[in-house]
């Protein structure tokens, strides 16, 4: 099994180790795990993807554009996090569209302590999928850059002003505080998936680590119909039918939807004090 390796220092001291692996097209299979780290248990995790490993909506497969989507998905009480990255697989062998998932298996406790980021899980798989196109059977741990030593202590957040109001981000955080099972579709207007992937990790990071909320799904577009209730936060440019447990929260929302929760005075002082300072809090716990 390959959960224990999961989070190991590599040699270099400024790298992180995760367990990952690739989901995708194989000629004259279909769609199936391509390659794992050495000793994962894929099966173990997969469970939290099946049904939507790749939930991309029929106007982006048509489209000749740039896939670029994140998933974050907790395991159990939130003792690991699935970070997926959805990106164009090569053409099948009827020259049709495909798309692959690359997911890193990141503990929990190196996230929160601020070893590694969302974002830079992000980039070692992107850089990861540039370099190896067609990877299969066995493959090496994911190598993540750790922060340097020189860059102080973590602060969850940090540039979240310039994605969203404080207005949108207290009535995220009042929402989830208030129904654990709500689900939201945050509406950023002309975003970029570039500026919507960071608004995911953003976002996750600020209310999952520095608020102390209990982690949730999140995915950085709308999803297939069908997958939509797979997440607890949608980051989309448009909004999307979806059922009566969702709620649309414009990004640039200009006064709180919802009065805020009782006793929970830390979680909001620590979404003012990422838009007070240019660094976000470590933690409001």
């Amino acid at each position: 099994m390959g959960i224990a390796k999961s989070g190991g220092r590599s040699k270099d001291a400024d790298v992180v180790e995760v367990d990952h692996w690739i989901y995708g097209v194989v000629q004259g299979v279909g769609y199936t795990t391509k390659a794992a780290s050495r000793g994962l248990s894929v099966s173990l995790y997969e469970t939290h993807l099946r049904g939507h490993y790749t939930p991309i909506r029929p106007a982006l497969v048509q489209s000749e554009g740039p896939v670029d989507l994140q998933m974050v998905h907790p395991v159990g009480s939130g003792e690991d996090f699935l970070l997926s990255r959805i990106s164009r697989g090569p053409p099948d062998e009827a020259g049709r569209p495909t798309f692959r998932n690359h997911t890193a298996v990141a503990p929990a406790e190196v996230l929160r302590s601020g070893r590694i980021t969302l974002a830079a899980v992000y980039r070692a798989l992107g850089e990861f999928d540039k370099e190896a196109t067609d990877l299969s059977g066995e493959m090496d741990p994911l190598k993540v850059p750790g922060r340097s030593g020189e860059a102080g202590g973590l602060f969850f957040g940090s540039g979240v002003h310039r994605y969203l109001t404080f207005p949108a981000l207290e009535t995220l955080a009042t929402r989830m505080m208030t129904d654990p099972r709500s689900r939201t579709l945050l509406l950023c207007r002309d975003s970029t998936p570039d500026t919507r992937n960071t608004t995911l990790c953003l976002v996750v990071e600020l209310l999952t680590w520095a608020c102390g909320l209990p982690p949730f799904s999140a995915i950085s577009d709308a999803p297939t119909a069908s997958a939509m209730n797979f997440f607890r936060l949608v980051v989309a440019p448009r909004g999307v039918r979806a059922d009566a447990s969702w709620a649309l929260l414009e990004s640039a929302a200009i006064a709180p939807a919802l009065p805020r929760v009782s006793g929970r005075d830390q979680v909001y002082e620590a979404l003012a004090e990422a838009f007070r300072h240019p660094k976000a809090p470590r933690s409001a716990r």
